[in-house]
């Protein structure tokens, strides 16, 4: 559906469906999306919402519209006579103005491991952290694939990229976010040899951890742990995020940096008791695909609601642009920068990769 403000005007806002049985529409894209929503003109997103409602008021043909992983304040929540339910978990922390200030909120334990980590790979050889330019997108993409499906198949799963189409598709969307430049995408190598990538992005405001992989040989130095230290510090000193955003899923080493439960919104356009049923049969569903995820996690790693490793409660998100200069902190230039691996003071003890 497409909102202009006349027949051959300006496009104000757009929605597609699936339509998946008959009278059931979900809005596309969301069986695997961690946020969706309505596209809308900035300063028009609640026309764009009132103008779907009367649209679809008038429309036959439609018992249940399901509009799952929406966030609070998004254009699909400005519908009128929405019904709703809450949805799954985004977990995500507030970001100070400098990486010391959020070192100071991690448990003695990981505020340890990070450097205790980072020595231990030093010691194996060349250790450098690479975020992605338009010279080294393919390698490092492909990397990042490689890592992902190795750290799954180990564990006698697919992965996200066992399908060569999904590959492709997100080749093409990480290059335009490359090209926008929004992409973060992170590689850990020992010797020139790939070991860990985390895939991520960031807006003006927030940087989100998509999803990662590494090399299950060297679970034992806990890449993931370093590179995501680097990640979480990369969105403070170079995209002045004030937010990282770990997407969905409740896995506890999300807890142990510091973030806290957001909840996704189920919303949901009803008509007529089959729409009542229907809604009340995706909200089961919904309950046992999240007790399924977490049967997974508990048997495979990383089930847990609230992590050990945080101290105190998220701080208030800062605002504007600033960056608090703090002394001995490396400088900020290009995100595409090599960042040697700068260990934290302590002790570290051998604590399972995510």
């Amino acid at each position: 559906m497409v909102f202009s403000d006349s027949q051959l005007g300006p496009i104000r806002g757009l929605a597609v469906w699936e339509r998946r049985l008959p009278g059931i529409w979900r809005l596309a894209g969301t069986s695997r999306s961690d946020y969706a929503d309505l596209l809308a003109e900035p300063g028009a997103e609640t026309e764009v919402a009132e103008t779907l409602a009367r649209h679809l008021t008038e429309r036959p043909g439609w018992h249940w519209i399901d509009l799952p992983q929406s966030r609070p304040g998004s254009v699909a929540s400005r519908i009128p006579g929405l019904k709703f339910t809450t949805g799954e978990t985004c977990p995500a922390c507030a970001l100070p103005s400098d990486w010391e200030t959020f070192q100071r909120r991690l448990g003695k334990s990981l505020r340890g491991n990070i450097g205790y980590y980072a020595r231990a790979l030093a010691k194996l050889g060349t250790v450098e952290i690479r975020t992605a330019d338009t010279e080294s997108f393919e390698r490092d993409m492909e990397d990042f694939f490689h890592l992902h499906q190795r750290r799954w198949r180990s564990r006698w799963m697919p992965g996200a990229f066992a399908d060569r189409r999904s590959r492709e598709y997100h080749l093409r969307v990480a290059s335009q976010l490359l090209d926008a430049g929004r992409l973060r995408l992170h590689t850990l190598r020992v010797d020139s040899a790939p070991v860990a990538s985390l895939y991520c992005f960031a807006t003006t405001t927030e940087s989100f951890y998509y999803l990662g992989g590494f090399d299950p040989e060297y679970a034992k130095f806990s890449p993931g742990t370093v590179l995501t230290a680097h990640a979480i510090r990369h969105a403070i000193e170079h995209d002045r995020s004030s937010r990282f955003d770990f997407l969905r899923g409740n896995e506890s080493y999300k807890y142990k940096w510091g973030a806290v439960d957001c909840h996704n919104l189920r919303l949901a356009l009803v008509r007529g008791k089959l729409g009542e049923f229907l809604t009340s049969t995706g909200a089961a569903q919904l309950r046992l695909e999240l007790q399924l995820k977490n049967r997974m996690h508990a048997r495979f790693g990383g089930a847990g609601k609230q992590g050990s490793g945080v101290r105190g409660q998220e701080s208030t998100p800062r605002t504007g642009n600033q960056l608090t200069s703090v002394a001995g902190s490396r400088s900020v230039g290009s995100p595409n920068v090599v960042a040697p691996i700068v260990p934290v003071s302590g002790t570290g003890q051998t604590e399972a990769d995510r």
